[in-house]
């Protein structure tokens, strides 16, 4: 019998973590695979190992006593599903709720074509479920530009055929482990630490030769920027700027290491005209922290800065 391994990664979103958990114990599994809830607190403030251990006795919680980022709390999880044999990893945020169908038909999918590394669900955004969040990705390397079907469409049979993509959303994958047991994929990329990890990743996974797969039919529904967007409006926005750093450096990051010789002219005039027009935004708004997380964000994507991981940490992770 096939096991999967479903990682949350939770950072003071105890809120959104519960409802999360509440729909993924009521998945009925087909009787080929069991599943493992492992929840990494990443972090948090106020730790939740002790109201998800009341609650829910057999699902396995990781503490840091330090934010490590999305993909550095992401491979704790991975690193304990392979070390404990376990077939698949699912990557799920936590601010999240599943339908009770959705990870059988993700792992049958998968089951019936080995070529496909990794799989993801048709997402619709939790408030109004009849509204798309993401329904599949698409990569113009011509431009480096990322983007996703039918975001803020009404949820309609227009995306409702399997397709092959080149990048999959780390709000919900499904991954093969014998991709890294077997074809020697490494994890997330830490150094991104959050943002493009996941398109990152998957370049990786189809570098291997392997697929990666929308399968419509599986939904889930996202709550989507929860951990990011404040709800106070101030001066520079709702979105934090270590957002903008963060998300502004990893795509040179992504497109110095992923574009083709021929499309290098494309990218960088594309890019440059999107970063004039960044800076431009935020000058006109007012917002100097933003601004400058911008100019911060394109020296150290040019100069291979990973600074913003460079941490010593005073204890370890530990199982809970």
């Amino acid at each position: 019998m096939k096991r999967i391994a479903v990682v949350l990664v939770d950072w003071n979103g105890i809120e959104v973590t519960m409802p999360c958990l509440e729909s993924l114990k009521a998945i009925n599994p087909s009787g080929d695979f069991t599943i493992e809830i492992i929840v990494v607190d990443n972090g948090s403030t106020i730790p939740i190992s002790s109201t998800i251990k009341n609650m829910y006795s057999d699902i396995v919680v990781f503490r840091s006593d330090d934010n490590r980022g999305f993909a550095e709390g992401c491979n704790i999880g991975i690193n304990y599903a392979i070390e404990s044999g376990f077939d698949y990893s699912l990557l799920l945020n936590n601010d999240t709720t599943v339908e009770p169908d959705f990870l059988n038909l993700l792992y049958s999918s998968m089951e019936e074509n080995p070529t496909v590394g990794v799989a993801q669900p048709k997402i619709l955004f939790q408030h109004d479920r009849n509204v798309i969040w993401n329904a599949g990705n698409r990569f113009n390397k011509w431009f480096g530009v990322t983007s996703t079907r039918g975001y803020g469409e009404k949820n309609t049979d227009k995306y409702d055929s399997t397709i092959d993509m080149p990048w999959a959303t780390g709000c919900c994958m499904l991954i093969r482990n014998n991709l890294f047991t077997e074809h020697g994929l490494g994890l997330l990329n830490e150094a991104y630490e959050t943002y493009y990890e996941d398109v990152e990743f998957s370049f990786r996974v189809r570098k291997k030769g392997f697929g990666i797969s929308y399968i419509p039919s599986s939904v889930i529904y996202h709550i989507a920027g929860y951990s990011v967007n404040s709800n106070d409006e101030t001066q520079e926005g709702r979105t934090h700027p270590f957002v903008v750093y963060l998300h502004s450096r990893n795509r040179i990051f992504l497109l110095k290491e992923y574009s083709s010789w021929h499309v290098i002219p494309t990218v960088v005039l594309y890019q440059i005209v999107y970063y004039a027009l960044l800076i431009m935004r935020f000058l006109l708004l007012r917002r100097p922290k933003k601004l400058c997380a911008v100019f911060r964000a394109i020296i150290a994507g040019l100069n291979n800065s990973y600074h913003v991981m460079n941490r010593l940490f005073s204890s370890p992770i530990v199982r809970c």
